[in-house]
Protein backbone atom coordinates (compact mmCIF):
# COMPACT_ATOMS: atom_id res chain seq x y z
CA UNK A 1 0.00 0.00 0.00
CA UNK A 2 1.37 3.45 -0.94
CA UNK A 3 2.29 5.76 1.93
CA UNK A 4 -0.22 8.54 2.62
CA UNK A 5 1.09 12.07 1.89
CA UNK A 6 -0.26 14.09 4.82
CA UNK A 7 -0.46 17.86 5.27
CA UNK A 8 -2.13 20.26 7.74
CA UNK A 9 -5.90 20.04 7.61
CA UNK A 10 -6.07 16.36 6.63
CA UNK A 11 -8.60 14.39 8.68
CA UNK A 12 -8.06 10.67 9.27
CA UNK A 13 -10.38 7.99 10.55
CA UNK A 14 -9.03 4.98 12.39
CA UNK A 15 -10.23 1.98 14.43
CA UNK A 16 -9.96 2.26 18.22
CA UNK A 17 -9.57 -1.45 18.83
CA UNK A 18 -9.51 -1.13 22.61
CA UNK A 19 -13.13 0.06 22.74
CA UNK A 20 -14.40 -1.54 19.53
CA UNK A 21 -15.24 1.75 17.79
CA UNK A 22 -13.78 4.20 15.27
CA UNK A 23 -12.23 7.59 15.99
CA UNK A 24 -10.88 10.57 14.08
CA UNK A 25 -7.87 12.87 14.20
CA UNK A 26 -6.55 15.85 12.27
CA UNK A 27 -3.09 16.82 11.06
CA UNK A 28 -2.52 20.32 12.44
CA UNK A 29 1.17 20.86 11.56
CA UNK A 30 3.90 19.15 9.54
CA UNK A 31 7.69 19.00 9.79
CA UNK A 32 8.55 17.88 6.27
CA UNK A 33 12.32 17.81 6.81
CA UNK A 34 12.10 15.42 9.78
CA UNK A 35 9.08 13.51 8.50
CA UNK A 36 6.95 14.34 11.54
CA UNK A 37 3.41 15.67 11.91
CA UNK A 38 1.44 17.09 14.82
CA UNK A 39 -1.88 15.32 15.35
CA UNK A 40 -4.98 16.42 17.30
CA UNK A 41 -7.54 13.83 18.38
CA UNK A 42 -11.16 14.73 17.73
CA UNK A 43 -13.94 14.13 20.25
CA UNK A 44 -15.88 11.69 18.12
CA UNK A 45 -16.39 7.92 18.07
CA UNK A 46 -18.74 5.78 16.01
CA UNK A 47 -19.49 2.24 15.00
CA UNK A 48 -18.26 2.82 11.41
CA UNK A 49 -15.33 4.58 9.78
CA UNK A 50 -16.31 8.29 9.82
CA UNK A 51 -17.10 10.43 6.83
CA UNK A 52 -15.97 14.04 6.72
CA UNK A 53 -19.52 15.12 7.45
CA UNK A 54 -19.53 13.10 10.69
CA UNK A 55 -16.64 15.08 12.17
CA UNK A 56 -17.00 18.54 10.61
CA UNK A 57 -18.21 20.08 13.89
CA UNK A 58 -16.33 17.76 16.26
CA UNK A 59 -14.20 19.59 18.84
CA UNK A 60 -10.81 18.31 19.93
CA UNK A 61 -10.78 15.57 22.55
CA UNK A 62 -9.70 16.78 26.00
CA UNK A 63 -7.77 14.70 28.50
CA UNK A 64 -8.82 15.35 32.11
CA UNK A 65 -8.90 11.93 33.75
CA UNK A 66 -7.34 11.38 37.17
CA UNK A 67 -4.79 14.12 37.94
CA UNK A 68 -4.71 15.62 34.45
CA UNK A 69 -5.72 19.26 34.09
CA UNK A 70 -7.98 19.56 31.07
CA UNK A 71 -5.89 19.75 27.91
CA UNK A 72 -6.38 18.85 24.27
CA UNK A 73 -4.89 15.55 23.11
CA UNK A 74 -2.26 16.81 20.65
CA UNK A 75 1.10 15.14 20.00
CA UNK A 76 3.96 14.85 17.53
CA UNK A 77 4.31 11.55 15.65
CA UNK A 78 6.60 10.10 13.02
CA UNK A 79 5.47 9.52 9.45
CA UNK A 80 4.19 7.47 7.78
CA UNK A 81 0.80 6.89 9.38
CA UNK A 82 -0.01 3.20 9.93
CA UNK A 83 -2.18 1.61 7.25
CA UNK A 84 -5.18 1.43 9.60
CA UNK A 85 -5.47 5.26 9.37
CA UNK A 86 -7.54 6.39 6.38
CA UNK A 87 -7.68 9.96 5.02
CA UNK A 88 -11.34 11.03 4.77
CA UNK A 89 -10.93 14.65 3.69
CA UNK A 90 -9.67 18.06 4.75
CA UNK A 91 -10.97 20.67 7.24
CA UNK A 92 -9.65 24.06 8.41
CA UNK A 93 -7.25 23.79 11.34
CA UNK A 94 -8.67 25.35 14.49
CA UNK A 95 -6.79 25.66 17.78
CA UNK A 96 -3.15 25.18 18.73
CA UNK A 97 -0.76 23.64 16.22
CA UNK A 98 2.05 22.97 18.72
CA UNK A 99 2.68 20.19 21.22
CA UNK A 100 5.46 19.17 23.60
CA UNK A 101 4.21 15.59 23.57
CA UNK A 102 5.93 12.98 21.39
CA UNK A 103 4.98 9.39 20.71
CA UNK A 104 3.49 6.96 18.25
CA UNK A 105 0.15 6.60 16.54
CA UNK A 106 -1.19 4.44 19.38
CA UNK A 107 -4.06 6.56 20.67
CA UNK A 108 -6.08 3.63 22.04
CA UNK A 109 -5.00 3.82 25.69
CA UNK A 110 -5.56 7.56 26.11
CA UNK A 111 -8.96 7.38 24.42
CA UNK A 112 -9.92 4.34 26.49
CA UNK A 113 -8.82 5.97 29.77
CA UNK A 114 -10.73 9.16 29.02
CA UNK A 115 -13.77 7.17 27.99
CA UNK A 116 -13.54 5.16 31.25
CA UNK A 117 -13.32 8.38 33.24
CA UNK A 118 -16.32 9.87 31.44
CA UNK A 119 -18.46 6.83 32.28
CA UNK A 120 -17.74 6.93 36.03
CA UNK A 121 -20.43 8.35 38.35
CA UNK A 122 -20.08 12.11 38.53
CA UNK A 123 -19.95 12.04 42.33
CA UNK A 124 -16.80 9.87 42.18
CA UNK A 125 -14.91 12.01 39.69
CA UNK A 126 -15.92 15.26 41.38
CA UNK A 127 -14.88 13.90 44.80
CA UNK A 128 -11.54 12.82 43.34
CA UNK A 129 -10.80 16.25 41.83
CA UNK A 130 -12.00 18.12 44.93
CA UNK A 131 -9.90 16.04 47.32
CA UNK A 132 -6.60 16.54 45.49
CA UNK A 133 -6.03 20.06 46.83
CA UNK A 134 -8.16 19.75 49.96
CA UNK A 135 -6.64 20.25 53.41
CA UNK A 136 -9.44 18.29 55.08
CA UNK A 137 -8.33 15.27 57.11
CA UNK A 138 -9.96 11.99 58.09
CA UNK A 139 -9.03 9.07 60.34
CA UNK A 140 -9.14 5.46 59.11
CA UNK A 141 -10.04 2.80 61.72
CA UNK A 142 -7.00 0.60 62.31
CA UNK A 143 -4.38 3.12 61.17
CA UNK A 144 -2.44 4.55 64.10
CA UNK A 145 0.35 7.08 64.45
CA UNK A 146 3.66 5.23 64.28
CA UNK A 147 5.03 6.68 67.55
CA UNK A 148 2.11 7.90 69.66
CA UNK A 149 -0.32 5.11 68.82
CA UNK A 150 -3.11 7.66 68.43
CA UNK A 151 -5.63 7.45 65.55
CA UNK A 152 -3.93 8.83 62.48
CA UNK A 153 -5.34 11.87 60.70
CA UNK A 154 -4.66 11.78 56.96
CA UNK A 155 -5.62 14.18 54.18
CA UNK A 156 -8.71 13.10 52.25
CA UNK A 157 -6.55 13.62 49.15
CA UNK A 158 -4.19 10.80 50.15
CA UNK A 159 -3.51 8.84 46.96
CA UNK A 160 -1.34 5.96 48.23
CA UNK A 161 -1.82 3.21 50.81
CA UNK A 162 1.01 0.88 51.75
CA UNK A 163 1.89 -1.54 54.52
CA UNK A 164 5.39 -0.03 54.46
CA UNK A 165 4.23 3.53 55.24
CA UNK A 166 4.87 5.56 58.39
CA UNK A 167 1.81 4.34 60.30
CA UNK A 168 0.88 1.25 62.27
CA UNK A 169 -1.78 -1.11 60.90
CA UNK A 170 -3.78 -2.92 63.57
CA UNK A 171 -5.73 -6.17 63.30
CA UNK A 172 -9.08 -4.35 63.08
CA UNK A 173 -8.07 -2.46 59.92
CA UNK A 174 -10.19 -3.25 56.86
CA UNK A 175 -9.31 -2.32 53.28
CA UNK A 176 -12.86 -1.13 52.66
CA UNK A 177 -12.37 1.78 55.06
CA UNK A 178 -9.99 3.33 52.52
CA UNK A 179 -13.07 4.47 50.58
CA UNK A 180 -12.73 7.58 52.77
CA UNK A 181 -9.82 8.63 50.53
CA UNK A 182 -11.48 9.64 47.23
CA UNK A 183 -8.14 10.17 45.45
CA UNK A 184 -6.65 6.79 46.43
CA UNK A 185 -5.34 5.04 43.34
CA UNK A 186 -2.18 3.20 44.49
CA UNK A 187 -1.95 0.24 46.89
CA UNK A 188 1.38 -1.27 47.98
CA UNK A 189 1.38 -4.51 49.98
CA UNK A 190 4.12 -6.90 51.12
CA UNK A 191 1.72 -9.57 52.36
CA UNK A 192 -1.57 -11.08 51.27
CA UNK A 193 -4.87 -9.79 52.64
CA UNK A 194 -8.16 -11.66 52.21
CA UNK A 195 -10.05 -8.37 51.92
CA UNK A 196 -7.79 -7.04 49.14
CA UNK A 197 -9.63 -8.29 46.04
CA UNK A 198 -13.16 -7.46 47.32
CA UNK A 199 -11.92 -3.93 48.05
CA UNK A 200 -10.33 -3.56 44.61
CA UNK A 201 -13.55 -4.69 42.93
CA UNK A 202 -15.48 -2.00 44.81
CA UNK A 203 -12.99 0.83 44.19
CA UNK A 204 -12.96 1.97 40.54
CA UNK A 205 -10.37 4.68 41.23
CA UNK A 206 -7.74 2.24 42.51
CA UNK A 207 -5.82 1.54 39.34
CA UNK A 208 -2.34 0.52 40.57
CA UNK A 209 -1.35 -2.38 42.81
CA UNK A 210 2.07 -3.56 43.97
CA UNK A 211 1.85 -7.00 45.59
CA UNK A 212 5.06 -8.60 46.85
CA UNK A 213 5.76 -11.57 49.16
CA UNK A 214 2.11 -12.61 48.95
CA UNK A 215 2.67 -16.38 49.26
CA UNK A 216 -0.22 -17.27 46.95
CA UNK A 217 -0.30 -19.95 44.25
CA UNK A 218 -3.31 -18.48 42.44
CA UNK A 219 -4.57 -14.88 42.31
CA UNK A 220 -7.74 -13.77 40.54
CA UNK A 221 -7.95 -10.02 39.91
CA UNK A 222 -10.84 -10.17 37.44
CA UNK A 223 -13.51 -7.57 38.09
CA UNK A 224 -11.02 -5.09 39.53
CA UNK A 225 -10.19 -1.79 37.83
CA UNK A 226 -6.42 -2.11 37.78
CA UNK A 227 -4.40 -0.60 34.97
CA UNK A 228 -0.98 -1.37 36.43
CA UNK A 229 0.12 -4.40 38.47
CA UNK A 230 3.56 -5.04 39.96
CA UNK A 231 3.63 -8.59 41.31
CA UNK A 232 6.04 -11.10 42.81
CA UNK A 233 5.70 -14.29 40.75
CA UNK A 234 7.76 -16.48 43.10
CA UNK A 235 5.46 -19.37 43.98
CA UNK A 236 2.68 -18.08 41.74
CA UNK A 237 1.22 -20.59 39.25
CA UNK A 238 -1.91 -18.86 37.91
CA UNK A 239 -2.79 -15.17 37.57
CA UNK A 240 -6.07 -13.77 36.24
CA UNK A 241 -5.88 -10.15 35.08
CA UNK A 242 -8.73 -7.64 34.68
CA UNK A 243 -9.82 -6.31 31.30
CA UNK A 244 -8.54 -2.86 32.23
CA UNK A 245 -4.88 -3.96 32.57
CA UNK A 246 -2.23 -1.94 30.70
CA UNK A 247 1.07 -2.71 32.46
CA UNK A 248 2.34 -5.86 34.17
CA UNK A 249 5.58 -5.48 36.15
CA UNK A 250 7.09 -8.86 37.05
CA UNK A 251 9.32 -9.44 40.09
CA UNK A 252 10.94 -12.76 41.01
CA UNK A 253 11.72 -15.85 38.97
CA UNK A 254 8.46 -17.77 39.19
CA UNK A 255 7.22 -20.91 40.93
CA UNK A 256 9.65 -23.84 41.13
CA UNK A 257 8.77 -27.40 40.14
CA UNK A 258 9.42 -29.22 43.40
CA UNK A 259 8.40 -32.61 41.97
CA UNK A 260 10.83 -32.74 39.07
CA UNK A 261 14.57 -33.06 38.90
CA UNK A 262 15.21 -29.45 38.00
CA UNK A 263 14.94 -26.14 39.81
CA UNK A 264 13.91 -24.35 36.61
CA UNK A 265 10.89 -22.08 37.20
CA UNK A 266 7.46 -23.23 36.11
CA UNK A 267 5.75 -21.13 33.48
CA UNK A 268 3.18 -18.85 35.09
CA UNK A 269 -0.24 -19.24 33.48
CA UNK A 270 -1.66 -15.77 32.87
CA UNK A 271 -5.30 -15.29 31.93
CA UNK A 272 -5.82 -11.99 30.11
CA UNK A 273 -8.33 -10.63 27.62
CA UNK A 274 -7.28 -11.23 24.01
CA UNK A 275 -4.01 -12.80 25.09
CA UNK A 276 -2.85 -9.57 26.74
CA UNK A 277 -3.38 -7.46 23.61
CA UNK A 278 -3.25 -4.21 25.62
CA UNK A 279 -0.63 -5.23 28.16
CA UNK A 280 2.99 -4.07 28.27
CA UNK A 281 5.30 -6.30 30.32
CA UNK A 282 8.23 -5.10 32.41
CA UNK A 283 10.85 -7.36 34.01
CA UNK A 284 14.41 -7.43 35.30
CA UNK A 285 17.27 -9.56 34.07
CA UNK A 286 15.54 -12.04 31.79
CA UNK A 287 12.45 -12.86 29.78
CA UNK A 288 9.84 -13.70 32.46
CA UNK A 289 8.44 -17.27 32.38
CA UNK A 290 4.88 -16.36 31.36
CA UNK A 291 2.29 -18.18 29.25
CA UNK A 292 -0.89 -16.56 27.98
CA UNK A 293 0.45 -13.16 26.91
CA UNK A 294 1.33 -14.02 23.33
CA UNK A 295 -0.52 -10.88 22.15
CA UNK A 296 1.21 -8.51 24.61
CA UNK A 297 1.96 -5.15 23.01
CA UNK A 298 5.40 -4.48 24.49
CA UNK A 299 8.31 -5.71 26.62
CA UNK A 300 10.83 -3.76 28.67
CA UNK A 301 13.61 -5.61 30.47
CA UNK A 302 16.16 -3.87 32.70
CA UNK A 303 19.42 -5.06 34.27
CA UNK A 304 20.03 -7.62 31.54
CA UNK A 305 23.13 -9.72 32.08
CA UNK A 306 22.51 -12.28 29.33
CA UNK A 307 19.45 -12.54 27.10
CA UNK A 308 18.53 -14.56 23.99
CA UNK A 309 16.15 -12.76 21.65
CA UNK A 310 14.77 -16.12 20.55
CA UNK A 311 13.21 -16.34 24.04
CA UNK A 312 11.57 -12.96 23.47
CA UNK A 313 10.13 -13.99 20.10
CA UNK A 314 8.90 -17.28 21.53
CA UNK A 315 7.14 -15.72 24.53
CA UNK A 316 5.94 -12.40 23.10
CA UNK A 317 5.71 -12.85 19.30
CA UNK A 318 3.38 -9.89 18.71
CA UNK A 319 5.03 -7.09 20.64
CA UNK A 320 5.03 -3.64 19.07
CA UNK A 321 7.95 -2.35 21.12
CA UNK A 322 11.02 -3.96 22.69
CA UNK A 323 13.22 -1.97 25.08
CA UNK A 324 16.21 -3.79 26.59
CA UNK A 325 18.74 -2.29 29.02
CA UNK A 326 21.92 -4.12 30.00
CA UNK A 327 23.84 -3.95 33.24
CA UNK A 328 25.85 -4.08 30.87
CA UNK A 329 24.96 -7.40 29.31
CA UNK A 330 25.24 -9.82 26.42
CA UNK A 331 22.60 -10.18 23.73
CA UNK A 332 22.28 -13.16 21.38
CA UNK A 333 19.84 -14.31 18.71
CA UNK A 334 19.62 -10.97 16.84
CA UNK A 335 18.11 -12.77 13.84
CA UNK A 336 15.01 -13.49 15.95
CA UNK A 337 14.05 -9.82 15.73
CA UNK A 338 12.71 -10.64 12.28
CA UNK A 339 10.25 -13.03 13.99
CA UNK A 340 8.49 -9.99 15.46
CA UNK A 341 6.29 -8.83 12.55
CA UNK A 342 4.60 -6.01 14.51
CA UNK A 343 7.76 -4.52 16.02
CA UNK A 344 7.57 -0.74 15.62
CA UNK A 345 10.04 0.45 18.26
CA UNK A 346 13.38 -1.11 19.27
CA UNK A 347 15.72 0.29 21.93
CA UNK A 348 18.94 -1.45 22.94
CA UNK A 349 21.17 0.02 25.64
CA UNK A 350 24.42 -1.32 27.16
CA UNK A 351 24.09 -4.65 25.31
CA UNK A 352 26.93 -6.41 23.50
CA UNK A 353 28.10 -9.79 22.23
CA UNK A 354 26.86 -9.52 18.63
CA UNK A 355 28.49 -8.49 15.35
CA UNK A 356 27.39 -5.97 12.74
CA UNK A 357 26.34 -8.63 10.24
CA UNK A 358 23.91 -10.14 12.80
CA UNK A 359 21.80 -6.99 13.07
CA UNK A 360 18.71 -7.28 10.83
CA UNK A 361 18.50 -5.06 7.76
CA UNK A 362 15.61 -2.58 7.43
CA UNK A 363 13.70 -4.91 5.10
CA UNK A 364 13.70 -7.62 7.78
CA UNK A 365 11.92 -5.27 10.23
CA UNK A 366 9.15 -4.04 7.97
CA UNK A 367 7.01 -2.44 10.71
CA UNK A 368 9.88 -0.62 12.46
CA UNK A 369 9.52 3.16 12.77
CA UNK A 370 11.84 3.88 15.73
CA UNK A 371 15.32 2.48 16.43
CA UNK A 372 17.52 3.61 19.33
CA UNK A 373 20.96 2.14 19.98
CA UNK A 374 22.68 3.51 23.07
CA UNK A 375 26.05 2.10 24.15
CA UNK A 376 26.46 -0.76 21.68
CA UNK A 377 29.52 -2.19 19.85
CA UNK A 378 31.14 0.49 17.67
CA UNK A 379 31.10 -1.68 14.55
CA UNK A 380 27.38 -2.33 15.01
CA UNK A 381 26.66 1.38 15.48
CA UNK A 382 28.51 2.27 12.27
CA UNK A 383 26.86 -0.47 10.21
CA UNK A 384 23.35 0.36 11.44
CA UNK A 385 23.81 4.07 10.71
CA UNK A 386 24.80 3.24 7.16
CA UNK A 387 22.04 0.68 6.55
CA UNK A 388 19.16 2.60 8.12
CA UNK A 389 19.94 5.89 6.40
CA UNK A 390 18.28 4.22 3.44
CA UNK A 391 15.09 3.71 5.48
CA UNK A 392 13.54 7.16 6.07
CA UNK A 393 10.50 5.57 7.75
CA UNK A 394 12.74 4.71 10.73
CA UNK A 395 13.51 7.43 13.29
CA UNK A 396 17.12 6.48 14.06
CA UNK A 397 19.18 7.40 17.13
CA UNK A 398 22.69 5.98 17.69
CA UNK A 399 24.87 7.13 20.58
CA UNK A 400 27.86 6.02 22.67
CA UNK A 401 29.44 3.48 20.29
CA UNK A 402 31.76 1.33 22.41
CA UNK A 403 35.20 0.22 21.31
CA UNK A 404 36.80 -3.08 22.44
CA UNK A 405 38.81 -1.27 25.14
CA UNK A 406 35.63 -0.03 26.78
CA UNK A 407 34.12 -3.51 26.65
CA UNK A 408 37.14 -4.97 28.41
CA UNK A 409 36.88 -2.38 31.18
CA UNK A 410 33.14 -2.75 31.68
CA UNK A 411 31.56 -5.85 30.15
CA UNK A 412 34.55 -7.99 31.07
CA UNK A 413 34.85 -6.53 34.58
CA UNK A 414 34.16 -9.31 37.12
CA UNK A 415 33.01 -6.65 39.61
CA UNK A 416 30.36 -5.14 37.30
CA UNK A 417 27.53 -6.85 39.17
CA UNK A 418 28.36 -4.95 42.37
CA UNK A 419 26.42 -2.00 41.02
CA UNK A 420 23.01 -2.15 42.73
CA UNK A 421 23.83 -5.22 44.83
CA UNK A 422 22.41 -5.06 48.33
CA UNK A 423 25.01 -4.34 50.99
CA UNK A 424 27.57 -2.68 48.72
CA UNK A 425 27.55 1.13 49.03
CA UNK A 426 27.39 3.04 45.75
CA UNK A 427 30.61 5.02 46.49
CA UNK A 428 32.46 1.73 47.03
CA UNK A 429 31.18 0.42 43.70
CA UNK A 430 32.43 3.51 41.90
CA UNK A 431 35.86 3.45 43.55
CA UNK A 432 36.45 -0.27 42.96
CA UNK A 433 35.45 0.14 39.31
CA UNK A 434 37.92 3.01 38.92
CA UNK A 435 40.64 0.94 40.60
CA UNK A 436 40.00 -2.05 38.33
CA UNK A 437 40.07 0.07 35.17
CA UNK A 438 43.33 1.73 36.29
CA UNK A 439 44.93 -1.68 36.90
CA UNK A 440 43.64 -3.05 33.59
CA UNK A 441 45.09 -0.12 31.65
CA UNK A 442 48.48 -0.53 33.35
CA UNK A 443 48.50 -4.21 32.46
CA UNK A 444 47.47 -3.55 28.83
CA UNK A 445 50.17 -0.90 28.44
CA UNK A 446 52.78 -3.26 29.87
CA UNK A 447 51.67 -6.01 27.48
CA UNK A 448 52.01 -3.68 24.51
CA UNK A 449 55.73 -3.04 25.21
CA UNK A 450 56.63 -6.36 26.84
CA UNK A 451 60.16 -7.51 26.12
CA UNK A 452 61.28 -8.68 29.53
CA UNK A 453 59.15 -11.05 31.65
CA UNK A 454 60.58 -9.82 34.94
CA UNK A 455 59.86 -6.16 34.16
CA UNK A 456 56.37 -7.07 32.99
CA UNK A 457 55.74 -9.01 36.21
CA UNK A 458 56.87 -6.00 38.27
CA UNK A 459 54.35 -3.70 36.52
CA UNK A 460 51.51 -6.18 36.92
CA UNK A 461 52.37 -6.79 40.58
CA UNK A 462 52.29 -3.05 41.32
CA UNK A 463 48.96 -2.73 39.49
CA UNK A 464 47.46 -5.65 41.44
CA UNK A 465 48.82 -4.28 44.71
CA UNK A 466 47.25 -0.86 44.13
CA UNK A 467 43.94 -2.47 43.13
CA UNK A 468 43.83 -4.70 46.20
CA UNK A 469 44.81 -1.82 48.48
CA UNK A 470 41.71 0.09 47.35
CA UNK A 471 39.50 -2.98 47.93
CA UNK A 472 40.95 -3.63 51.39
CA UNK A 473 40.67 0.01 52.47
CA UNK A 474 37.03 0.25 51.43
CA UNK A 475 36.17 -3.04 53.11
CA UNK A 476 37.74 -1.95 56.41
CA UNK A 477 35.35 1.03 56.43
CA UNK A 478 32.20 -0.53 54.95
CA UNK A 479 32.58 -4.31 55.62
CA UNK A 480 30.89 -5.33 52.36
CA UNK A 481 33.06 -8.28 51.27
CA UNK A 482 31.32 -11.61 51.67
CA UNK A 483 32.18 -14.98 50.09
CA UNK A 484 30.74 -14.05 46.68
CA UNK A 485 32.49 -10.67 46.58
CA UNK A 486 35.82 -12.24 47.59
CA UNK A 487 35.50 -14.77 44.79
CA UNK A 488 34.78 -11.96 42.33
CA UNK A 489 37.86 -10.02 43.47
CA UNK A 490 39.93 -13.16 42.89
CA UNK A 491 38.35 -13.49 39.41
CA UNK A 492 39.38 -9.90 38.69
CA UNK A 493 42.95 -10.61 39.78
CA UNK A 494 43.04 -13.73 37.63
CA UNK A 495 41.96 -11.73 34.57
CA UNK A 496 44.59 -9.09 35.20
CA UNK A 497 47.32 -11.71 35.65
CA UNK A 498 46.37 -14.02 32.80
CA UNK A 499 49.70 -13.43 31.00
CA UNK A 500 51.89 -13.91 34.07
CA UNK A 501 53.95 -17.02 34.58
CA UNK A 502 52.64 -19.54 37.13
CA UNK A 503 55.38 -18.62 39.60
CA UNK A 504 54.77 -14.87 39.27
CA UNK A 505 51.02 -15.42 39.77
CA UNK A 506 51.59 -17.62 42.84
CA UNK A 507 53.75 -14.89 44.35
CA UNK A 508 50.67 -12.67 44.48
CA UNK A 509 48.69 -15.01 46.75
CA UNK A 510 49.91 -13.42 50.02
CA UNK A 511 48.79 -9.99 48.74
CA UNK A 512 45.35 -11.38 47.93
CA UNK A 513 45.01 -13.11 51.31
CA UNK A 514 46.00 -9.95 53.19
CA UNK A 515 43.56 -7.79 51.22
CA UNK A 516 40.63 -10.17 51.65
CA UNK A 517 41.36 -11.12 55.26
CA UNK A 518 38.61 -10.16 57.73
Amino acid sequence: MAEQMLSPGDVLGFPIERIGRFGACQIVAADVENQKVTVALLDWTGELMPTLGDVTDAPRLEKNFMFWTAQEMVKNVQLPAPSRFRTIGKLPVRGTTESRSYGGWDFDNDVARQRWWNTLPTELTEAFKASVDSKETVSIPGLLHEHSGEPLQMRVGTDRFGDDAAYRITSDFRMGSLQAWPALYQVYLHAWREDLVPFLRSAPMVSELSLLEHGQREIDLSGTHLHRLAIDIDGLERLVLPKSMNTLVVHGKGAVNTFGSTDAPLVLQVVAEQGGRWIAVQANGAVPPLHGLDQARGLRTDKVSRLDLDDVAGTFPNIEYLHLFGSPGTLTGLASLSKLPKLESLWLCDLFGYAAHEFPAPDALAALTSLSLDSVPAEVAAAVRKAYKKAPRVDLSVSKPRKPEWLAENLGNPLRHWDGREGIPAPAVKKTHTAYVAALRQVREAEAVRVDDAAYADVVTRAISDFLEVIAGLNRKKRFLDTLERDEVIDAVNMLTAQLSANARAALDPLIEDALDD
